[in-house]
This record gives structure tokens, sequence and C-alpha cells, in this order.
């Protein structure tokens, strides 16, 4: 987790440097995060950091921003920055005498309760958390996602599930990957996902198509005339969608012409992902043969969409088992019948989307299977 910290007084700024050591020293020890990754700035005397322009800097290259200082100052610095829990990082404050860390933003898909949490043992201070589902206990599906690393595709139904929950309801989770360990409280096992509240699947549209699921309905009184039936009567509106969890468990095939742009490889990209139904934050790699490991556009392509490229030689890919397309000319060319098709299958999944054809780009793409667990880190 790459942190950006800012303090405003040298006894914050003391406070500052023992707590980023700590956090590296739990990096090089195992302990916590592994990945830990801390900048520590002065907000304070000569040389010091412009406020404005290190949480600018900060909030687009970092996971999560620390300050060591009131509270207040990192609300106002922040504010202009805030847009939607899917995307904003996580914020801690801790006051310069180490007393309290509190989480203000992201605390659960940003990991701020946990920072606030790592930061307060390194720091000796006590952690302040607000968020319902933990002071009271409850499974907060949200935090399961980020450490099960999966994608949330319509964040705004996080807050009806853990609503349901916290009230004391059940909600229904269906998932296309197997889940080791005991469902948490108030959690059902669902064995179809029309049903479920909670989809964790690879594919868009995990609802399965269903825009109603005919074990939930609303029974709002309705005036005459705008469902055709008498006034007074209840109509069954539309369950909501269930919250959605991209799996990210797809690896995308890619053959391309030499020189071929990453518009024409992204285009091909979407549209077989549009063919095959699957979202496009499920794709966990690219693969190709060794011969296209230097062309810039796939290159571009994957850092665009901030996925890896996996290389294979012919003899790699000619040795990969299972049905494919086999084209006379690809074999001529880079001495493999086959390209795209061979490179999705390469790292053991089972292919689910044959070779699509688009502007000299070939994608396919195959599902390899990732065992997902209830039980927390």
């Amino acid at each position: 987790m790459r942190v950006s910290c800012i303090a405003f007084t040298e006894r914050g700024y003391a406070l500052a440097e023992r707590t980023a050591r700590a956090l590296s020293d739990c990096a090089q020890t195992g302990e916590d995060d592994p990945g830990w990754d801390v900048s520590v700035s002065r907000g304070f005397g000569e040389g010091k950091a412009d406020l404005r322009a290190w949480t600018a800097l900060a909030w687009e290259a970092s996971d999560a921003l620390l300050f060591v200082g009131a509270a207040g100052i990192a609300v106002r610095a922040i504010a202009p920055h805030v847009a939607s829990k899917a995307n904003d990082p996580a914020v801690v404050a801790i006051d310069e005498a180490g007393r309290f860390a509190v989480p203000l933003l992201s605390g659960h898909l940003g990991g701020a309760n946990e920072l606030a949490q790592t930061v307060a043992r390194a720091a000796g201070a006590i952690p302040v958390i607000t968020t319902a589902t933990d002071v009271r206990g409850v499974w907060a599906v949200d935090t399961w996602a980020r450490c099960a690393g999966l994608v949330v595709s319509n964040p705004e139904a996080i807050k009806r599930v853990s609503a349901r929950l916290l009230s004391g309801g059940r909600v229904a989770l269906y998932s296309d990957m197997p889940i080791s360990g005991q469902p948490p409280e108030g959690v059902d096992i669902a064995s179809h996902r029309a049903r479920a509240d909670i989809v964790v699947s690879p594919f868009a549209g995990a609802n399965g198509g269903a825009s109603f699921r005919a074990a939930e309905t609303t029974g709002e009184v309705v005036p005459a005339g705008e469902t055709g039936k008498p006034a007074g009567v209840r109509a069954q509106a539309p369950a909501p969608e269930p919250l959605r969890l991209v799996v990210p468990c797809i690896v995308a095939g890619i053959g391309c012409r030499r020189g071929a742009c990453a518009e024409a490889i992204g285009e091909a990209f979407l549209l077989a992902c549009g063919q095959a139904g699957i979202s496009p934050s499920a794709v966990r790699e690219a693969a190709t043969i060794d011969v296209k490991a230097h062309e810039e556009g796939l290159l571009a392509f994957c850092r665009a969409r901030n996925i890896p490229l996996a290389t294979y030689s012919a003899e790699e890919l000619s040795q990969v088992e299972g049905s494919v397309s086999p084209s006379d000319f690809v074999r001529a060319t880079v001495g493999v019948d086959n390209v795209c098709e061979r490179a999705a299958l390469a790292d053991g999944g089972k292919l689910i989307f044959p070779k699509l054809a688009h502007g000299g780009v070939t994608v396919a793409f195959s599902k390899v299977t990732i065992e997902l667990s209830f039980k927390e880190r």
C-alpha cells in the first residue's frame, strides 16, 4: 500500500517518521500488509509542502493519505477531491500526540479502517472506528470484497446490503467461484443468481438478466392510471439489482498484426467482452506469443487497463491442450497455428469465448478457478 503522509509540527513529523519505520518493519516481517510504501512530507517550516498541491498529487499517486494533525485540516484539504467510495483513496488522521487514529474516508473499500488500526498499533494510539457494521460487529461486504480482490461494479448497492444486515435481516449470496469457510451471520448461499442479493461473478449483468426477483417485491400504492390498475391497488415494482462483485478470473488471449495500436486492440477487446457478456474488470491478465512482447500498442493497452502481459513461445503454445481454431497463415507467420486461444489457455483455464477477429486483432477468453474464502485475513 502506497501511503503519503504529511505532518504540520516537529512533534507530528517525528511521529510520522516513527510510524513509517514501524510500517516498513511490518513489511519486512510479513505482518499486516506486506507492501507498505510510506513517504513523509513536512507541512510546516522552511521548505514546507504546499498542502493543496501535496493533496492533489497524493490523491492521484497513493492508495492512502495520512495526516498527522487536526482532522479538520485533512477534511478541508481533501474536500475538493472526494468523488466516489469506489475510487477515493483511504484517508486517516492521527493527532500529533499519537493518541487517536481516525479513518475519515473510504473506511471499507479503500482500507482506511484497517490502515487506522495498523497506524494505531505502530504509534501506540487508539483507532477510532465509526462505521456501523464495524461497531456493531456485522459483516461488511465491501471490506470482504476488497480483501478478496473483487471489484465492486455498483457500489451504490452496498448500502442496501449493509442496511438489511444491520436491521437483523438476511441476504442471499451467489458465487460462480467456490467460497470456503462458514458464511457470516445473516448470509445465506443462493443456488441461483436470480434470487441473490449479492452476485460474485466475472460476467456483466451478473443477475443473469433478471431485473425482477420473484422472492422480493415492493408494495407501493400507486395512483390510478400509472399502471393501468385502479387507484389504491398495490403494484409489483422491480426489485433492486443485486450487489455485483466482479471476480478477476479471466485471461484474455490476444493476437495482433505488427504495429497494431492500443485503440484498435482496446476496441476488439471491448467488442469481445460485450459478446461474451464479460465485465472488462474481470480480466486479470492478457496473454500472447513472445514475438509480440514488445508491441507498443499491446503494452499500452495493458498499461491502460492495469493488467500484466504474459508471453509464451511458439513451442509452449503448440503444447497447450484444447480445441482451437487453426490458421495456416498464423502458423507460417509465427510458428504456431493459433495465438489468442492457445495463449488464453496456457495458464490452465477453460476456454469460454473462442477467437473473435476484428481490425487486425484477435481475442479469446478463458476462465481460471479462484477459490474465495469467508475467513478474514
